[in-house]
C-alpha cells in the first residue's frame, strides 16, 4: 500500500526538521539534548501540524530507542501496561511517545506515573491542549514540557519545495507553482495538510508539455468543499423580505409597515419578521442606538408569545422605531474584518503577556508577564499591546457619523492616540468639523515676527499635526523703498501623554527682512519649544508654555534715511537723535523669548484664548558679538475667540498688543469664515474674510480660501496713519502658503481650536 506523502517525506536528521528553531537550531536545547543522548521525559504542546510526531519518531531514530506509539483516543490503561512490560523487558531504553495525550483520563494518566518515575519508560506525550489543565500534576511534574510554535511563511515554503521536489521524480515531470498563497492558506499552518494537499492537487492535475502547472484556480477546483445550496422557492417571499430590510435600513417607516403588512396578510411567520428586525437591530443600527437591539429583541419574545392576530401590533411599532432610527452597519462591518484577517493570517498566538497564568508552569513559561491592570491607572485605562504583534494597530471596529457612536470614538481617540486612528468627526472649536486646509494666518507677521515669536507656546499645540508655512510680505509706495518681508516655519507635537493630556512641541522658523531706505536687514533663525497640557472635565481649559531661542542679525544704514519724505505731522521728531532708537547700526545676539496661552472651549462652537510672550529677552544686556546692545525687550499680548454663528458660518474677533520701550501697537477687529462641507464631519472647503484695524495706522482688509491640506491668504494694508499724505490709503501685501504635510484629519485631546485660525 501506497504511504501518505506526509509520512515518506518524514525527516530523518535534525538537519531536515524543519522548524522550531528555537528547540532545534543550532545550540538549542532540545536538540543539544539530542544530541548528547541526554533524552528525559517531555511533553510537546502545540497547535496541530508543526511536527509533534515527526519529533517524536527523530528522537527516537537517533537514540536507537525501543519507539511505541499510543494514540489516546483508541488505547486505554492495557495497552499503557503491555508497553510498560515490554519495556521492563528490553535491553534498549524504551521511548513511549502518547499523542493527544489530554485525552487521557486522569486514571490513565496515573497508570504512566510510576514507569516515568522509574525509568522504566521516556514519556513524550503530544498535546494541543494547555498542559497545566490537561495533564496531572504529578506527571506534569516529571517531564519537560516545550512548547512548539506556529509554522513561519518561510518553514512552509520550505516544506512545499520538498514536496515538489519529490513528486516531480514520482511523477516524472516538470510541477511549476504560479503561486502558494492558495495553499498555504489551505494548509492553515499544518504542514500535514500543506503536503496531503500538494500530494492530491499534483495526482488530479494533468500535466501539459512535460509540465505540471499548479495555479490557484486549480488548487482552489481541487480542494473546493461542497457548499450548500439556497433554496430558491418562493422567490416572491424573499423578494419582499428584501424590500422589508431594505426599506427600514433606508430610513423609510412607511415603506417597512406596508411590505410587513404584504407579508402578514399572505401568511409569512410572524417569528420570521421578527427575527429578521433582531438582525436589522445589529446589522444596520448597532451602537448608533443601542435600544434598537433590546427592543427587537423583546418584539421578538412578545410575538411568541402572544401570537397573531394580535402581534402585528408589535412587530409595526417595532418596525417603525427601527425605520427611524439612526443608522450604524460598523457592527458587521468589524466583524467582517476580522473574519477576513483571521482568515488572511491564520491563528496567530496570542501574546503571553494577556494570557492567563494560574499554574506555575504557565508564569515560568512567562504567561501574563507585563499585563498591566487598566483599573491600576488613571480612567481606568492604560496603554498595553492585546493584538497578536503582527496585527498592531490594524483597526478592525470603525465608527460612525451619529451621536453616539462619535461619543464611542473620542472615547477611543482619547484612549488609543493616533494607534488605531480613530479621527474625532465632531465640529472642533475652531476646526470646524476638520479636514479643510490647516494652514495659519498672519496677520500677526508684523514685517518680521513668524507666528512663533508672537507666542512660542503656540509651538505644536496640535496634536499629530505639523505645520509648514512660508510667507512674502511687501509694503509699496508707504516708503521711499519697499519694504521686503520672506519666512518659512516648521512646527509640529513630538510627544504625547494620554493620560495626563500633555503635549510637547517643537518648532524651527527662518526669516529675511529688507525694510525701507534704511537698507534694514534682519536675518533670524529661531527654534521654539512647548509645553501644553489640558485641565478641566473633557479638557476643556488648555494652558502652555513656550520658549525660543536663535539668532538675529540687524544692519541699518542711518545714512541714506530720508526722513524728511516720510515723516512731517509731528508724530516723529527729526531732532531726536537715532541712536536713542538704535544704538548701533549693526546688532548680532542671541535672541531667547518666552509666552504662555490660556484658552476656554465652554462648548463645540465656541473658543477663547489669551496669551501673552516676552521677545529679546537675553542676559547678559550685550550682544555676544562687539559687546553691542540687544534690541529693546518687547511684550506682547493677543486675544483670540471663534463664535459658531451658525453650523456652516464663524465669527471670529481679535485682538493683538504689543510694546517695545516707547513703540507700542494694537490691532484689533473680526473675521468671518464660511464652510462647504461634504457631509456632517468633512469640511470640502472653507472661504473667509475680513477687516483689522492697526490704531492710528492702518486697516487690514484679509481674505483667505482653504481646500484639503492647504491655505492660501492675502492680505492688505491700507494706511490711515498721521504721516504726510503721500503715504495715505497706500500700504502693503502680504500672502501666506501653508500645509499640513503629515496628512491625517487634525484632531483634539479636549476642546482645542484648530492652529490655522489662531495667528
Amino acid at each position: 500500500m501506497q504511504k501518505p506523502l506526509a509520512e515518506i517525506l518524514r525527516p530523518r536528521t535534525l538537519d531536515a526538521y524543519v522548524g522550531q528553531e528555537h528547540l532545534m537550531g543550532e545550540g538549542a536545547v532540545l536538540r543539544n539534548a539530542i544530541e548528547n543522548g541526554n533524552i528525559q521525559s517531555m511533553i510537546f504542546w502545540g497547535p496541530p501540524g508543526v511536527g509533534k510526531t515527526t519529533l517524536a519518531l527523530l528522537i527516537a531514530e537517533l537514540t536507537g530507542a525501543d519507539f511505541y506509539l499510543l494514540s489516546a483516543i483508541n488505547s486505554g490503561v492495557k495497552d499503557i501496561r503491555d508497553v510498560i512490560e515490554k519495556a521492563k523487558k528490553s535491553e534498549h531504553r524504551s521511548l513511549l511517545f502518547i499523542d493527544e495525550i489530554h485525552r487521557f483520563s486522569k486514571s490513565q494518566q496515573d497508570s504512566l506515573l510510576g514507569a516515568v518515575e522509574q525509568g522504566v519508560v521516556t514519556l513524550i506525550g503530544a498535546t494541543t491542549e494547555n498542559p497545566s489543565f490537561e495533564v496531572i500534576s504529578p506527571l506534569l511534574s516529571r517531564c519537560q514540557v516545550y512548547v512548539l510554535k506556529n509554522l513561519s511563511r518561510e518553514n512552509l515554503e520550505r516544506i512545499l519545495e520538498t514536496a515538489v521536489e519529490y513528486q516531480e521524480k514520482q511523477l516524472g515531470c516538470k510541477i511549476a507553482l504560479e503561486e502558494t498563497e492558495a495553499l498555504l492558506r489551505i494548509s492553515g499552518g499544518d504542514a500535514r495538510k500543506l503536503i496531503n494537499a500538494i500530494e492530491l492537487v499534483t495526482w488530479m492535475t494533468q500535466p501539459v508539455d512535460g509540465v505540471l502547472t499548479i495555479t490557484r484556480e486549480g488548487v482552489l477546483q481541487v480542494i473546493q468543499q461542497n457548499l450548500a445550496l439556497y433554496d430558491k422557492n418562493g422567490e416572491q417571499h424573499y423578494d419582499i423580505i428584501s424590500a422589508f430590510i431594505k426599506s427600514m435600513r433606508g430610513s423609510d417607516p412607511n415603506a417597512a409597515v406596508y411590505w410587513m403588512a404584504r407579508m402578514l396578510i399572505a401568511g409569512e411567520d410572524p417569528l420570521f419578521i421578527a427575527r429578521r428586525m433582531v438582525i436589522l437591530a445589529s446589522e444596520d443600527i448597532g451602537n448608533a442606538n443601542p435600544n434598537a437591539l433590546l427592543l427587537a429583541n423583546n418584539c421578538f419574545q412578545a410575538v411568541n408569545v402572544i401570537g397573531m392576530p394580535e402581534a402585528r401590533i408589535p412587530l409595526s411599532q417595532t418596525a417603525i422605531y427601527l425605520a427611524s432610527s439612526p443608522k450604524s452597519n460598523a457592527a458587521i462591518m468589524a466583524i467582517d474584518t476580522a473574519y477576513a484577517i483571521v482568515k488572511q493570517t491564520g491563528d496567530l498566538p496570542v501574546p503571553l503577556h494577556i494570557r492567563n497564568a494560574p499554574t506555575k508552569l504557565m508564569k515560568e513559561l512567562g504567561y501574563h508577564k507585563g499585563y498591566q491592570y487598566a483599573h491600576d491607572f488613571e480612567h481606568n485605562f492604560v496603554e498595553q499591546e492585546f493584538m497578536p504583534p503582527q496585527l498592531s494597530g490594524v483597526k478592525i471596529y470603525e465608527p460612525q457619523d451619529n451621536p453616539r457612536e462619535n461619543e464611542l470614538r473620542k472615547y477611543l481617540r482619547r484612549c488609543w492616540n493616533e494607534k488605531y486612528k480613530y479621527v474625532i468627526l465632531l465640529l472642533t472649536a475652531l476646526c470646524c468639523f476638520f479636514s479643510p486646509a490647516r494652514g495659519q494666518n498672519y496677520h500677526f507677521s508684523q514685517f518680521y515676527d513668524q507666528p512663533v515669536t508672537l507666542n512660542p507656546s503656540l509651538t505644536g499645540a496640535y496634536d499629530g499635526l505639523f505645520r509648514a508655512t512660508a510667507a512674502y510680505r511687501t509694503q509699496w509706495h508707504s516708503v521711499t523703498v519697499p519694504f521686503q518681508t520672506m519666512g518659512i516655519s516648521l512646527d509640529g507635537s513630538v510627544y504625547r501623554n494620554n493620560q495626563r493630556q500633555e503635549l510637547i512641541g517643537i518648532g524651527a522658523a527662518f526669516n529675511f527682512d529688507h525694510a525701507g531706505d534704511l537698507n534694514y536687514t534682519s536675518i533670524q533663525a529661531i527654534v521654539t519649544a512647548s509645553y501644553i497640557k489640558y485641565l478641566g472635565r473633557r479638557g476643556k481649559h488648555k494652558i502652555g508654555l513656550g520658549i525660543y531661542g536663535g539668532i538675529l542679525h540687524n544692519n541699518v544704514d542711518f545714512n541714506d534715511a530720508r526722513w524728511d519724505e516720510q515723516f512731517q505731522s509731528g508724530h516723529y521728531d527729526p531732532s531726536l537723535p537715532v541712536s536713542e532708537l538704535f544704538p548701533d547700526n549693526r546688532q548680532l545676539f542671541l535672541d531667547i523669548g518666552t509666552g504662555f496661552f490660556w484658552s476656554f472651549s465652554p462648548n463645540k462652537h465656541n473658543t477663547f484664548q489669551l496669551g501673552g510672550a516676552v521677545a529679546h529677552l537675553n542676559q547678559p544686556r550685550e550682544a555676544f558679538s562687539n559687546d553691542l546692545e540687544q534690541l529693546p525687550v518687547k511684550y506682547s499680548v493677543h486675544f483670540l475667540s471663534r463664535i459658531g454663528l451658525t453650523s456652516d458660518l464663524a465669527l471670529e474677533p481679535m485682538l493683538y498688543s504689543s510694546w517695545q520701550r516707547r513703540f507700542s501697537e494694537y490691532t484689533l477687529g473680526v473675521n468671518v469664515e464660511y464652510f462647504q462641507r461634504k457631509n456632517s464631519y468633512t469640511t470640502i472647503y472653507s472661504v473667509g474674510g475680513g477687516l483689522l484695524y492697526r490704531w492710528n495706522d492702518a486697516i487690514i482688509a484679509d481674505v483667505f480660501f482653504n481646500w484639503k491640506d492647504v491655505r492660501l491668504g492675502v492680505a492688505y494694508d491700507i494706511n490711515v496713519s498721521r504721516f504726510v499724505a503721500a503715504t495715505r490709503a497706500r500700504g502693503s501685501v502680504e500672502l501666506t502658503l501653508s500645509y499640513i504635510f503629515r496628512k491625517k484629519t487634525i484632531t483634539r485631546i479636549g476642546k482645542e481650536p484648530c492652529p490655522y485660525d489662531l495667528l
